[in-house]
Order: structure tokens, then C-alpha cells, then sequence
């Protein structure tokens, strides 16, 4: 049996949203997460706000956007627990965090690599 919710952890999510107002404070405008399972669909929705409809969607196999770009960028191929998504949120002061959860490769040891490597190359663009 497959288990996504945070099961004891539930703290996590607003911990995370403070975590996010707090890097905005300190001048950060983007976050990249990497994530195993646990959490990982209630991360996106309270935190990255991915609507409750996509997520289903997506497991259900039908992407319920045009934007095949955006899925493109968001799916690795690999099982839908896996997905990542982005979300710009915008402050009342006019600053704005983009947040991305990066799909998850299957072994989880090699999440580290991939984030490291996403925020190493975005910051070369």
C-alpha cells in the first residue's frame, strides 16, 4: 500500500509557508525543493498551491492544461507521485518567490544531485 499523507508531520506544512515568508524577507526570489513521497501531494497543494483537479488529473493520465511545455518541464517519465510543479507567490509588497518541487527520480538517494544541479544551471542562465 502506497502512502502519501505527512502522517504525523502535519507541522510541515505551515512550517514550510514560514520558511518560504522568511527568504522573501531576506531577499530570496526562488526556491527549489526536492522531496521524497511522504508529503510529497500535500506539499504541492497547500504549499505550492497546484490545484487539487491537476493533481488528479495527472493521476488519472490526462494533463487538464494546454501548456504542454509546463508538463514537459514538470514530468520525468516516471510514476505520477513523482510530478513537480511550480508556483509564483505574490506579496502584498509587490516581491514575489517562485517555488519549484522538482520531479522525484525513483532512487531517492539521487534527489541532492538533481536539485543541486537544477539550481546550478538556472543560476548559469
Amino acid at each position: 500500500m502506497k502512502r502519501f499523507g505527512l502522517e504525523g508531520c502535519e507541522s510541515l506544512i505551515p512550517g514550510m509557508k514560514t520558511a518560504m515568508d522568511t527568504l522573501v524577507d531576506n531577499g530570496c526570489e526562488n526556491a527549489t525543493i526536492g522531496m521524497a513521497h511522504r508529503g510529497r501531494l500535500s506539499m504541492m497543494a497547500n504549499v505550492l498551491r497546484k490545484p487539487l483537479e491537476t493533481i488528479f488529473a495527472e493521476f488519472q493520465g490526462v494533463m487538464p492544461t494546454e501548456d504542454k511545455e509546463a508538463h514537459e518541464l514538470h514530468h520525468s517519465g516516471d510514476v505520477k507521485y513523482h510530478l513537480g510543479t511550480s508556483y509564483t507567490r505574490k506579496y502584498d509588497d509587490g516581491k514575489e518567490l517562485t517555488i519549484e518541487i522538482l520531479a522525484n527520480p525513483s532512487h531517492l538517494e539521487c534527489i541532492n544531485p538533481v536539485v543541486m544541479g537544477r539550481v546550478r544551471a538556472k543560476n548559469h542562465l
